[in-house]
């Protein structure tokens, strides 16, 4: 017959209970500011908050002064459309239709990066139950192997499944809410973009700053020129100047910090029972004196 102690049942309670709230809980929230500091009338601002659990993820978006934003979109040309249409349906004929999707090749997506996370949740608290069938160092040090493994896939694999995501086939040109390389080279001229990373405790703050010369601001007979040149205060097309600065902070949430705080209730619950064996073994001791005295 198995003997179960107490201790491990409390430890493997704890450790469900906790898995459980961290598969239901968010476990990032990711939140962005950007504002067209030059180049827009009362500088648009765009913000965005999205979080990710173990199912679903929520964004959610908000612009403040849209008006003057919605009217630099509108009045912009699309440099792609109007100079690039006979190159895109030449490259469509060349690929007919072979070109591989990114999406489809890349082995870590934010599913598949769920799906690790869950599977080692599930094989930590497997590996739990078996250290009350039977108690072996082997078993607690695969337990222990395993909960590092979900921490590795929240805080690492999660957030690069999601950057790969975000980096997919289907992004389109930028249409103005950028002016780096990444927009296109043909909607911008003299871009610039710089950035810094910066660590914080449970956080990682990601600034940037973009700037350029919008060419679908400009007018088509002085595009090549702004092209070669950038114009000075007064040329044509110095008025197209665009500037665009914000910041992303990916922040962990509850459901990391249950998962974190795991092993600090597997150290508390064995300190607490070293101490009651303690209590228990001194009073024994104690009631085993008091009769021999008397």
């Amino acid at each position: 017959m198995i003997e179960i102690k107490p201790t491990p049942v409390i430890r493997l309670l704890v450790v469900i209970a906790l898995a459980v709230l961290c598969l239901s809980s968010v476990w990032f929230q990711i939140e962005s500011k950007g504002t067209y500091v030059e180049g827009i009338d009362r500088e648009p601002t765009l913000w965005a908050n999205y979080s990710i659990d173990g199912e679903v993820e929520v964004m959610e978006l908000e612009i403040s002064n849209a008006t003057p934003l919605m009217l630099y979109w509108f009045e912009r040309d699309n440099i792609n459309n109007n100079t690039n249409t006979s190159n895109s349906n030449n490259t469509l004929d060349s690929d007919d239709g072979n070109e591989p999707n990114s999406s489809e090749e890349s082995f870590l997506n934010l599913s598949r990066a769920r799906i690790i996370v869950k599977l080692t949740v599930l094989l930590c608290c497997v590996l739990e139950l078996l250290c009350i069938i039977r108690p072996k160092k082997i078993i607690r040090g695969a337990a222990i192997c395993f909960w590092f493994a979900g921490l590795f896939a929240l805080v690492i694999l999660v957030p690069t499944s999601l950057v790969t995501g975000f980096g997919g086939a289907d992004t389109q040109p930028g249409d103005g809410f950028d002016t780096g390389e990444e927009s296109d080279a043909s909607q911008f001229a003299h871009s610039k973009f710089t950035s810094d990373l910066d660590f914080t405790f449970g956080a990682i703050v990601w600034s940037f700053e973009s700037e350029g010369f919008d060419l679908g601001l400009v007018d088509e007979q002085h595009r090549d020129s702004v092209r070669q040149s950038p114009p000075e205060q007064g040329e044509p097309g110095a008025e197209s100047f665009i500037r665009f600065a914000g910041d992303v902070s990916i922040v962990t949430s509850e459901g990391v910090w249950f998962w974190l705080s795991i092993p600090l209730f597997w150290l508390l619950i064995t300190i607490l029972d070293g101490i009651i064996i303690r209590i228990i073994e001194s009073y024994k001791d104690g009631g085993e004196n008091t009769q021999e005295l008397q």
